[in-house]
């Protein structure tokens, strides 16, 4: 993640491998774009999109490259297969919305696997003028290929296992009667909104009438543009999460209007409120419908959600690692719901293994000390959060403990819980705003949850496109997002105050 967060751009080794793929199919790169997943699924899923935003008429083709010369162990032929999607440049923008949105690209792990299988991958597609061989016929002579990258013996699967335990074990709630879940009830996927879309999709009804989806409070931008791209008849964004929308879902509900699913997240990011799920679980028995959490920035270190949700969903490419240096996603199907059997049913029937295995050992090595990790993040945002929040300059600090909704999240709160690792800053007048983050002395990007603290102008980068949609949701053009890493506090205030030097009272 050096050069760009992977889903906001294509890394430099994936275009490396995107451009062999055009290279290979004798295709001019002035006139043909490619994007390269994992998934024949997700590949089929992007052409669909790409068609319905430019019509039938634009060209794009699926081919599928695997290795085809000397692959005789098993977990070559798996990973080292990939499909890209070959389409006409004028459909440049919406590929890139789709890349962005659902998450199904290529890791640059991944990538570099296959490129150094390069030399003996062959290609099939629909469109014969996209088929090839592989110019080697095997890469010692011997008949068989010798990947060195390739580190894990059983295909990641000890390491995809042990992350599995710990976020079983983890995300147990305190309370004793809950039935706790177990490996077999998380599912990990790729990346984060590979979690998001993959249940979204599985959620989807048969009856159109049930086939409502809804999402309450502000979540991170792209939730609800995978959700409402994902199949279903109706879609609501209730973007404040106010008792007062609680109210609004209710009516429409009384009234005879149905949803199959509620999205939220605790808290919500950038305004770290906590929907009232107590409510919001009540609800959802009465009128029979699916409740999915995303609790990236709350973690489940900190709150406890099982009793209220269906669901869970983290990114683990945010603080369950820590470093920066891989991705992936989790949904965590509720043992204790009472649609678990459909549920996990329903994810079971779609679910694909695409978390690569070297990606899959880092994190399993990274979020050994999560828990630690967490409670020292904890600490050091509250503090910060506590510093900002005195001084004259800045409206408001937007943190659980700080904002309306902190009843909510004191009701998730574990005993020994924090109130997590995001902030946010609203400042009185904007150029101070933009004269704070100039000259803050902290590492700038998007991603939050690193160990590093990282300084983010979120409504300038989420929402370049919609600034003023944005604001009319409560979304200011000047909020500055912080994720609180693992330095230590004196540094930390140190660091924002001279930030604030010079700026003097209203």
């Amino acid at each position: 993640m050096q050069a760009n967060y992977p889903r906001f751009g294509v890394s430099g080794i994936v275009q490396q491998l995107a451009s062999a793929v055009l290279q290979r199919c004798a295709v001019p790169e002035e006139q043909r774009h490619c994007l390269v997943f994992t998934s024949k699924d997700a590949a089929s899923r992007c052409t669909v999109y790409l068609q319905h935003h430019h019509g039938a008429d634009i060209r794009a083709d699926v081919v599928s490259i695997y290795p085809c010369h000397g692959a005789t162990d098993p977990k070559i032929t798996q990973w080292g297969r990939f499909y890209a999607v070959i389409y006409d440049v004028e459909a440049g923008v919406a590929a890139g919305h789709f890349w962005s949105i659902f998450g199904d690209g290529i890791s640059g792990r991944h990538a570099e696997f296959c490129l150094q299988l390069w030399p003996y991958m062959c290609s099939e597609s629909r469109n014969e003028l996209l088929q090839s061989c592989a110019p080697a016929t095997s890469l010692t002579g011997t008949g068989k290929i010798a990947i060195p990258m390739l580190k894990l013996l059983d295909g990641g699967q000890t390491a995809k296992i042990e992350i599995k335990n710990r976020i079983a074990e983890l995300i147990t709630s305190d309370d004793p009667e809950l039935t706790p879940p177990s490996a077999k009830d998380v599912f990990l996927y790729a990346k984060g909104m590979c979690a998001i879309s993959a249940v979204a999709r599985a959620l989807v009804p048969e009856d159109k009438g049930r086939s409502g989806a809804v999402v309450f409070g502000w979540p991170y931008a792209e939730t609800p543009k995978c959700v409402s791209q994902s199949g279903y008849e109706r879609f609501t964004l209730y973007s404040q999460g106010t008792t007062e929308e609680l109210d609004q879902l209710e009516t429409s509900l009384t009234l005879g209007s149905r949803i199959r699913v509620l999205f939220c997240e605790v808290p919500s990011n950038p305004l770290l409120r906590t929907p009232d799920l107590q409510r919001i679980r009540n609800l959802a028995d009465q009128f029979d419908f699916v409740v999915v959490c995303d609790e990236t920035l709350g973690t489940f270190v900190n709150v406890d959600i099982l009793p209220y949700v269906d669901v869970a969903i983290t990114s683990l490419t945010k603080i369950f690692n820590g470093a920066a240096n891989a991705m992936g996603g989790s949904a965590v199907v509720n043992p204790q719901s009472r649609y678990y059997s459909e549920v996990h049913a329903r994810l079971t029937a779609t679910y694909e293994d695409l978390l690569f295995p070297n990606e899959a050992l880092v994190l399993a090595q990274n979020s050994r000390d999560f828990q630690g990790r967490v409670g020292r993040c904890n600490a050091n945002a509250l503090t910060l959060a506590t510093f900002l929040s005195l001084h004259p300059r800045i409206e408001s600090v937007l943190y659980p403990s700080l904002v309306t909704t902190r009843q909510f999240y004191e009701l998730y709160r574990r005993k020994n819980g924090g109130y997590g690792y995001v902030l946010s800053i609203l400042f009185r007048e904007p150029n101070d705003a933009v004269r704070f983050y100039d000259k803050l002395d902290m590492c700038k990007g998007p991603s939050v949850g690193t160990n590093f603290s990282l300084a983010l102008p979120y409504a300038q980068l989420s929402h370049v496109f919609d600034l003023d949609w944005a604001e009319s949701q409560g979304i200011p053009k000047h909020i500055v997002r912080l994720s609180v890493g693992l330095e230590s506090q004196d540094d930390l205030v140190q660091c924002v105050s001279r930030a604030l030097e010079g700026f003097t009272s209203l």
